[in-house]
Order: structure tokens, then sequence, then C-alpha cells
């Protein structure tokens, strides 16, 4: 088995200029390699984040040796990939503020294009995507031990911050297998066994931002509230894609034409929900099954790759094609 000292030192060289250009004659995955982000951190590290100042090193480094593509690019470029100079998209799910106050400067500065999936009702109204509401709760609680609402027989302790990480990932795990009326049923009463949580200051992008950064970013459509779309009626999934479509066009005069699915692994959407975003106008879409997008892909269900390393060399392994 090769230790993590050497596939480290490989991984390095990799991410060097002979390194890559060496890989991109032997060894890297032929396609566009989309990267997903979510948050972006500066000096408040209160929930899964990246740090900006790695993140400003990755975008350099990318910028350097690949090209980053619009959407509208994707399927031309994934068909004729080049091997030498290959094709990157940038991708972000969910439409947090930071992208507006972190990334966006970054990506303007290097003239990187970048694509933000938006969940249109906390743009709209305010207030938090469910699964950071679970995540903040269990990571800011004062409280000791909990009982589960779905596991009310036993105790859950919390006495380290390690316990209440096992704690957010349990809870945000299980409430994404249920139905989505249960998941509405449970979420308060997990959220009041854990106590009040701090107040956190505005986590979603406004309209008004959103268009100030039209000229480099192209904005696409994640649902309306975040829900786990194979848990949702017909009705409820086509309602979801299709008041998310409507509200991105009406902000932004421009309908959107690429999807991302919430969650994104193959169990939270359906060849259903497929058909939903196609009929809605939708040409591209996106899950979180890791790959390289080519010439065989299923463009209602393309792959993507975790742009969350922690160094530039992690980065370049995974662009790369060639795993973690």
């Amino acid at each position: 088995m090769i230790s993590r000292f050497v596939k480290d030192r490989v991984k390095r060289a990799v991410a060097s200029s002979w390194g890559w250009k060496a890989v991109g004659m032997a060894l890297r995955t032929p396609g566009v390699s989309v990267l997903t982000y979510h948050r972006i951190s500066g000096t408040d590290h209160g929930l899964s984040a990246l740090p900006v100042e790695v993140f400003a090193g990755q975008m350099r480094w990318l910028r350097d040796r690949c090209d980053p593509v619009r959407p509208e690019q994707l399927v031309e470029l994934a068909e004729r990939p080049n091997r030498a100079r290959p094709a990157v998209m940038i991708t972000f799910d969910d439409g947090y503020r930071d992208y507006h106050d972190l990334a966006y400067p970054i990506l303007k500065e290097l003239d990187v294009p970048a694509t933000v999936f938006l969940t249109t009702s906390f743009m709209d109204e305010g207030g938090m995507i469910w699964t950071d509401q679970v995540q903040w709760a269990a990571l800011s609680t004062s409280r000791d031990r909990i009982r589960l609402p779905w596991a009310p027989a036993s105790e859950v302790f919390l006495d380290s911050p390690g316990a209440r990480e096992t704690l957010d990932a349990r809870a945000r795990a299980y409430l994404k297998s249920v139905s989505d009326e249960e998941r509405r049923e449970l979420l308060p009463r997990l959220l009041a066994e854990l106590g009040e949580a701090p107040v956190r200051e505005r986590q979603m992008l406004t309209w008004d931002e959103v268009r100030r950064m039209m000229d480099l970013t192209c904005f696409g459509g994640h649902t309306h509230t975040h829900p786990i779309l194979s848990r949702l009626s017909h009705a409820d999934a086509e309602r979801e894609i299709r008041t998310c479509r409507d509200r991105i066009a009406a902000e932004t005069g421009r309908a959107p034409t690429a999807f991302a699915y919430p969650n994104g692994r193959p169990s939270d959407y359906t060849r259903e929900t497929k058909e939903i975003v196609r009929s809605a106008g939708f040409s591209l879409a996106f899950s979180m099954t890791e790959g390289i997008a080519g010439a065989e892909s299923d463009w209602l269900a393309i792959r993507r790759l975790p742009g969350d390393a922690r160094s530039v060399h992690e980065l370049a392994w995974i662009a790369a094609g060639l795993g973690r």
C-alpha cells in the first residue's frame, strides 16, 4: 500500500507545471472536470466551508493550467477533450452570500467564469437551508445530551465537539432518507431538542447581488426550498423545479438552462425527476456522483468532482480524474 507521504509527494508533482503536462500526455481522464463548491469562508468558520485563501490559490492554479468554461460549452468540449489544457467548469450549489462577498471578486480578478445553482425561496424570504439549520443547531448547542425525535428511547451525549459533529452528520443523513413530509415534521422537533441557536447574519444571496454578477456568473436552478426530489410526489417535485426556474427568469431576465439536484446522489432523483427537469427547460442537470463529464455522459445526470480539496495539489489530482 502506498503511504500517505508518498501519495502526497506524487500529488504535488502532478500539480507542478511539468507534472501536469506529463499527466496530460499519459494519465488524465479525457472530458470536462466539473468542480463543486458550496461555502467559502473568511473569518467566520461557523459552518463547513473552504477558506478563501485556499480557494484563491485553487483558482490561480486552474487559470494557469486549465480552460475554465461556461455551461453552454460543456457538451462540445466533453466530446472534444484537450488533454494539454483540459476544460474545467466551476460550480457552486445553494446560492450562499459568500459567493458574492468572497468568491466572485477572486473569479472576477482572474476572469474565471462560474455557475451558481440557486435555492430561490431563501433569497425571497431569508432564513437558512434546512441542512444548515441542523448543522448550526448541532454545533452550537449548549446542551450536553438530547433525545432524537425518531429514536426517543435513548439519549445522545453531546459532551465534546466531536460528538456534536457526529450528531450533525447522523441527523442530516437520517432526515435526507425519509419522505419530505416526515422530514418537515421531524425537523422542528429536532431543533427544539437542541435548543435555540444563536442568530446568524444573512446567509443567502439577494437578487440584487445576483444581477450584479451576471457578467461572469451563470445562474442555474437548485429547487425552491431544497428538498430531496425523490422524496416528493410528482406534483410537488414539479412545483419545486418550475417555481425555481420562474423566479430566476423573473429576477434576471434569463430562463436558466442548468440545474443541480439537491444532495445529488443517485437515490435523490429518479427518471421521472429528470423528465420534469427536461420539460421545465433545463438542458443540463448535475448530480453529486463523482466522475468526469465525457462524451458518453447523461446530460441530465452529469457527474461532478469535489472542489473543496484543502490544497492545490489535491485539487490537481482530482481535476485530472485520478480520484481523491
